[in-house]
């Protein structure tokens, strides 16, 4: 349900996305980038990125209290290429800042900021693409407070109150490959990932919201691309 939680959802959904290559926007289904500042060792873009949180109002631990939404993020980054010829390939290390809203919950909007600092590899291994990231979290109290802070309006016996502060927020990492398909005729492709995160050593962890320090996601998806 959310980083700390040991409840989890499986949910198939329709995801339309928009591929759009222009000189200084590009959208595709690594999320919508502006290219203010770019050359092939380092670049400064706005990027965009989005997460679904499915049937939240199910958690036990979250029970009686507002239902979290998904999240849409937005802000720049600045990415410097370590190894590769360009940002299609090798090491490359990835400076973003997000402002973090929140869509279809209770409690809708603003909910703080994310600056994460991330390492990623990508390479082609035979048919496939492969993509690696590992970055770490630092969160602002805000987005803090909307996932792991207890209200004294929603405290019970089991569940004692608690005001999340700012600061570190664990560290993920991030396995995914894509390959496209030849499946009569059509432009079609194959990907699949799998993300581990932990949150031990962060101030998040005393939250009663909080029982496992070790979460794991993944997810198969079958993209048909219409031009």
């Amino acid at each position: 349900d959310y980083r700390g939680s040991d409840e989890y959802r499986s949910f198939v959904s329709p995801i339309p996305y928009f591929i759009y290559r222009g000189k200084y926007i590009r959208s595709d289904r690594e999320g919508v980038r502006g290219n203010f500042l770019r050359t092939d060792k380092y670049e400064f873009t706005l990027s965009a990125s989005a997460s679904i949180t499915p049937e939240t109002e199910k958690s036990t631990l979250r029970e009686g209290m507002p239902e979290l939404g998904s999240t849409l993020e937005l802000g720049p980054s600045f990415n410097i290429n370590l190894t590769g010829q360009n940002f299609n390939q090798g090491w490359h290390l990835q400076l973003p800042w997000r402002a973090v809203f929140a869509i279809g919950a209770d409690d809708n909007g603003y909910l703080g900021t994310l600056f994460q600092p991330q390492l990623v590899y990508r390479t082609r291994i035979s048919h496939w693409t492969f993509h690696y990231r590992a970055g770490i979290t630092y969160a602002s109290n805000d987005y803090h407070d909307y996932y792991y802070s207890v209200a004294p309006e929603y405290v019970t016996e089991k569940r004692p109150a608690f005001n999340a502060g700012s600061g570190y927020s664990g560290w993920n990492n991030n396995f995914a490959f894509s390959r496209n398909l030849a499946l009569q005729g059509l432009d079609t492709r194959l990907a699949l990932f799998i993300r581990y995160d932990n949150i031990e050593h962060s101030d998040i962890t005393n939250s009663p919201l909080v029982v496992d320090n070790h979460s794991l996601r993944g997810g198969i998806a079958f993209i048909w691309v219409i031009k």
